[in-house]
């Protein structure tokens, strides 16, 4: 079960992300290195490695592009066939990139990571420090329209909200303090921007909320929520997203 049609509608709801992203030209001037990890037919790394500034004229990026996928030759060709894109078949739980990136991708794929755990380290190992990680997932089971919705997908062995994602990031060396998160009412996506911290990943057995707050790898709402009932609620959070909304944690 896919909540996309096809390939085409699924770019179509990463646009969503990538047009708040593309007004931010120092951003987009700073990277040199993009992974999308899952890549499908690679129509999201198309998108990046096709990038121009927004100078007039404008100037292609040229961004260095992994599309990196389990399925071998799944980029449709004229994907493949752009100069800047490299295709790679490996799963998340290996480090299969061979440097460094700056920004990595993954959209409408985490959720199929057998050790998401591992996932998230590997993916922490392979990013520059400050590196973004852009990370959206289905919610499996939500409220919607105030009734309790629960599915279930082939190879999805996780249920992810707000409160695991953001423990699970901050435990792998990503900052959750200055960051973004986005779940909107009645929407069945949570997605996450959060920069690679200069700490190094905790032990996931030993590491609580409470050392993540004493650490500022997470936001002052947390420690609110700790403080007020001895664990975190997630009505009680807050966060902006990428145009800087507010975003109030609720469902």
């Amino acid at each position: 079960m896919d909540l996309f049609k096809n390939p085409a509608d699924s770019h179509n709801h990463s646009l969503s992300i990538l047009n708040y992203l593309y007004v931010y030209d120092d951003f987009m001037d700073s990277l040199e290195v993009v992974a999308d990890m899952g890549c499908g037919s690679g129509l999201d790394i198309r998108w990046w490695a096709t990038r121009e500034t927004r100078d007039d004229p404008p100037e292609p990026h040229n961004y260095l592009c992994y599309a990196v996928d389990s399925k071998p030759d799944i980029l449709e060709p004229e994907v493949a066939e752009i100069p800047n894109v490299v295709s790679i078949v490996g799963n998340f739980e290996t480090r299969v990139i061979p440097r460094q990136v700056d920004l990595m991708w993954s959209h409408n794929t985490f959720q199929y990571a057998i050790n998401p755990m591992a996932t998230l380290r590997v993916w922490n190992e392979t990013m520059n420090y400050n590196g973004m990680l852009i990370l959206t997932v289905p919610m499996y089971q939500r409220y919607q329209y105030n009734r309790l919705k629960t599915v279930a997908a082939n190879g999805c062995y996780y249920s992810y909200n707000i409160c695991n994602l953001m423990y699970m990031l901050a435990v792998n060396g990503f900052d959750c303090r200055d960051c973004y998160f986005d779940m909107q009412e009645n929407s069945p996506w949570i997605s996450a921007a959060v920069y690679k911290s200069p700490h190094a990943p905790l032990d996931p057995a030993t590491t609580t909320w409470h050392d993540l707050v004493d650490l500022n790898l997470v936001n002052d709402s947390v420690a609110i929520s700790l403080n007020k009932y001895g664990y975190v609620a997630q009505e009680e959070l807050l966060f902006t997203w990428l145009n800087k909304d507010w975003r109030w944690a609720k469902n």
